[in-house]
């Protein structure tokens, strides 16, 4: 998330985050995807279990992150899958 579209209020409360809360939020993604280095993530990890609006934020986004991952489990069709498969292969051997 981008400085520019972190929320610059808590959207429970309306009081204005602070710079740590906007510092969490905006490494969250990183967080969940596990690409940040231990020590930061265990700093935006404690923040986050210490922090009810940030625990909430995370919260959705790992839940949202979920209903992706079941939406987009289902197989795609053999005959499209092929098509890829030789289209993959054809541009390989170029």
């Amino acid at each position: 998330m981008s400085d520019t579209t972190l929320p610059r209020v808590d959207q429970g409360s309306g009081e204005p985050l602070s710079d740590e809360c906007r510092d969490a939020l905006g490494h969250l993604a990183e967080l969940l995807d596990h690409a940040m280095s231990e020590p930061d993530a265990e700093i935006v990890r404690a923040h986050i279990e210490t922090c009810e609006p940030c625990l909430e934020a995370a919260d959705v986004e790992e839940h949202v992150r979920l209903l992706v991952r079941r939406a987009c489990s289902s197989r795609a069709p053999d005959d499209l899958r092929l098509r890829i498969v030789s289209q993959i292969a054809v541009r390989r051997s170029v």
